[in-house]
């Protein structure tokens, strides 16, 4: 089909991938507060990236996952040592796709994409192969290879270089996080919303371009005029 765009780049972790599958994992390591734990974990693993990237630090994202996964053991009375919160944060290249994604791929067939996440190489390639979807994207682009998190706008940077984009502005990046998007439109992305848990909040006055309640509805989202 014919988009709008050079290339459509993706976030991984709760865009894609439903970050909920570590669940069942952390479950059967410490027991019934496991629903707590990933709470605990989920609410501090994008604020740790933030305050690294805030402080010109870098760590792989698996030893951020651990720290948090640690922290929110100890905030629920679980416990849990360095070994199983290293075990537990290797479930982040075992995610499920969220179930739109397929369709969406199918939609999209032809188009430049990309996955652009806050993880590793390595792990990403484990995971978009893991879940059978790696012939799908062209490139798979992670902080690592700039050694920050987003929204650290040489993270953005890396797919309009991929996709030898005239302008950034010739790329598109889709997010279900609205900080994300914020982020990838100050680098000068296009940016969309996937606004699975309802209306955009206009985060800081940040408006996406485009915004769907599922992925699937993306392909027509982006497709040019006839």
């Amino acid at each position: 089909m014919s988009v709008a765009f050079a290339g459509i780049a993706f976030d991984a972790f709760g865009t894609l991938f439903d970050l909920a599958g570590l669940i069942p994992r952390i479950v059967r390591r410490v027991g019934e507060r496991g629903g707590s734990v990933f709470e605990g974990f989920a609410a501090r693993l994008v604020p740790y990236t933030w305050h690294l990237t805030a402080s010109e630090c870098y760590r792989p994202l698996p030893r951020v996952a651990q720290s948090a996964l640690l922290a929110a053991a100890r905030e629920a009375g679980v416990t849990l040592d360095e070994k199983g919160a290293r075990e537990l944060a290797g479930g982040l290249i075992e995610l499920p796709a969220y179930p739109d994604v397929a369709p969406m791929l199918e939609g999209l067939a032809g188009t430049p994409l990309a996955v652009l996440s806050n993880g590793t190489g390595e792990g990403v390639e484990a995971l978009v192969t893991a879940a059978g979807l790696r012939e799908r994207f062209d490139h798979l682009l992670a902080a690592d290879q700039v050694g920050r998190f987003k929204p650290a706008p040489e993270v953005y940077a890396l797919a309009p270089m991929a996709f030898g984009a005239e302008s950034d502005g010739d790329v598109l990046l889709v997010s279900a996080h609205e900080w994300d998007v914020a982020g990838a439109q100050a680098a000068g992305l296009r940016a969309a919303l996937v606004a699975r848990e309802g209306a955009p909040t206009g985060f800081l006055g940040h408006e996406p371009d485009i915004v769907v309640d599922t992925l699937a509805a993306l392909p027509e989202a982006v497709r040019l005029p006839a």
